[in-house]
């Protein structure tokens, strides 16, 4: 049995992944809207502007260390990035344990980054239309 035919393995594999694709998509939600570039500026709180340390950019962890906030100004950073990074954590294992390490994996998330960065770009958009006809 090759190593990554393991269970155990594509568990940690697809968890470790979602995880970082999972920071990706909430970063390419943010900045595709706002037209900023996904390379610079380095990721930064939106309120304070302070550049993020990379102790700051670990997936959920320093979500909760920092109990949600940022460390800088005290913002609350708010739910969508959790949600997307367990979300992308979650169906990346799916397509780990499915596809194991062939091109279907690499496809399938593909599209679950994008459909996830799509979705979220199209929630934040309705919501602010709806917070505009509510003014």
């Amino acid at each position: 049995m090759a190593p990554f035919d393991d269970l155990g393995f594509r568990l940690f594999a697809g968890i470790v992944t979602g995880l970082i694709l999972g920071s990706f998509a909430t970063m390419l939600s943010y900045r595709l809207p706002r037209a900023i570039s996904i390379v610079w500026p380095r990721s930064h709180c939106p309120v304070c502007k302070t550049r993020l340390q990379p102790r700051d950019l670990f997936p959920l962890a320093s979500f909760a260390a920092q109990r949600g906030k940022c460390r800088f100004c005290g913002t609350f950073i708010g739910w969508r990035y959790p949600v997307i990074e367990a979300s992308l954590a979650l169906a990346s294992v799916a397509a780990f344990v499915l596809f194991s390490l062939t091109f279907w994996l690499l496809l399938a998330l593909t599209l679950i980054i994008t459909f996830v960065t799509a979705i979220t770009i199209w929630l934040e958009h309705r919501n602010a239309r709806r917070d505009e006809r509510r003014t």
